[in-house]
């Protein structure tokens, strides 16, 4: 029997429980209402910018803060039910912007919905920047955290085309979010090789990373990871729908842990992937051979790889 699981690699947009997806779609107008229409573009994410399309359109049901304070509360309350205690959650100001929609306003919605705890999850924001927006745009979003500054909001992180621009773009960036007394996180290693872990580890100094997949292939950055601590949030039913691993199979989780390297397990964007967070300790099990032990310290690892207390 498993603790309660914390999971602090999610993307709101992309974890919506699918009754609140058709809720907003049916409004809309959108051929997503019809959930087999849905199932099929899920199906269809390895294809070339699959993904990416298929989040933009579930982005683009949003009409306000209205909205996004429902999906808050119905994402804690699906994650509550899923048996997870605590939860960190990208939120992408600047994608408010890009759909017209009051930056701030949005932000707050959601921030004082997980700040009620719907449902009895404990939900904070990672504030969440696309990296082939440029460095401008990451300024943008600190300059709101600076005027907002609401307490949920407990971490900065980094997502989008990890081949688009350099980390040393980012530097400043994180450095000043850094002095902001946010934590940091940053997708790589999903999509590149090993160096974009190492590069995003020498020039960002991130307290955490998301995925990091790719620094199985290397044994001297499995052993860096493991000799300074730092946690890979890894979602690999998310690797696998993605294309950014042939196989459940061929996941190389296990490579990492046999390399002492920490790692928590993740559902990324649970709507999108058709799992969730513990649809991950399960998949895992069955399909890799994990055992009870190995569970139990992945989910321990979990909570002690989050941002608040």
């Amino acid at each position: 029997m498993l603790p309660p699981l914390a999971d602090c690699h999610l993307h709101l947009e992309g974890s919506l429980p699918p009754a609140t997806l058709e809720a907003l779609a049916r409004r809309a107008g959108s051929p997503l209402a019809d959930f087999s229409v849905f199932e099929a573009a899920r199906r269809g994410v390895r294809e070339s910018g699959g993904f990416l399309s298929l989040f933009a359109s579930v982005c683009r049901l949003f009409r306000g803060p209205e909205d996004y304070a429902g999906a808050a509360r119905a994402v804690a309350e699906s994650l509550a039910a899923d048996g997870v205690g605590y939860a960190e959650i990208y939120v992408s100001p600047e994608i408010f912007n890009r759909m017209k929609l009051p930056a701030e306003e949005c932000l707050l919605a959601v921030a004082r919905e997980f700040a009620s705890r719907p449902g009895g999850c404990d939900c904070r924001i990672l504030l969440d920047v696309v990296r082939q927006w440029g460095s401008g745009s990451a300024n943008r979003v600190l300059d709101l955290h600076e005027k907002t500054g609401h307490p949920a909001v407990v971490g900065f992180g980094m997502g989008g085309d990890e081949n688009s621009l350099p980390a040393s773009e980012f530097a400043g960036v994180y450095a000043r979010a850094r002095s902001l007394g946010l934590k940091t996180s940053v997708h790589a290693g999903e999509w590149s090789g090993p160096s974009s872990v190492e590069d995003a580890l020498d020039q960002l100094h991130p307290d955490r990373i998301d995925h990091g997949i790719a620094a199985a292939a290397s044994p001297p950055l499995l052993r860096r990871l493991a000799e300074e601590g730092t946690t890979l949030w890894v979602a690999p039913t998310s690797n696998v729908a993605t294309g950014a691993v042939p196989s459940f199979e061929a996941h190389p989780i296990r490579r990492l842990l046999d390399a002492g390297v920490s790692v928590a397990l993740c559902a990324d964007d649970p709507l999108l992937f058709a799992t969730t967070t513990s649809g991950e300790y399960a998949a895992v099990s069955r399909r890799l051979g994990f055992d009870e032990a190995v569970l139990k310290d992945l989910a321990e690892t979990s909570w002690r790889a989050r941002f608040g207390s």
